[in-house]
């Protein structure tokens, strides 16, 4: 899509906007996913830590193998989720300047 004029940058801008408006919510249902297997994680690994046996950083290594990829998914999308809001802000930042400059051409 050219943004060679003022209409098709705030047309651009205004799909940026419904793009965040959903994104808005898969975003607090991935944190709250994220942060949910984060604590099951934490709590999983000290159990697990406590059932080990051995010196304390053998205990702790047993502990990390047992719990290691346990939030991996919903961390991951998490993680996503972040990347593509950062990358629609950059490009509403882009579409405002565009739009500046258009104007004062």
């Amino acid at each position: 899509m050219s943004l060679s004029s003022p209409q098709q940058v705030t047309a651009r801008l205004e799909a940026i906007d419904a793009d965040l408006a959903v994104l808005q919510n898969e975003i607090e249902e991935a944190a709250w996913k994220w942060f949910v297997a984060k604590r099951k994680q934490e709590k999983d690994r000290a159990e697990a830590y406590l059932r080990a046996e051995g010196a304390v950083e053998t205990r702790k290594a047993i502990a990390m193998v047992q719990t290691a990829t346990q939030a991996m998914e919903a961390e991951a999308a998490w993680e996503g989720k972040k990347a593509k809001l950062k990358a629609l802000e950059a490009r509403a930042t882009v579409g405002q300047s565009i739009l500046k400059s258009q104007g004062r051409a």
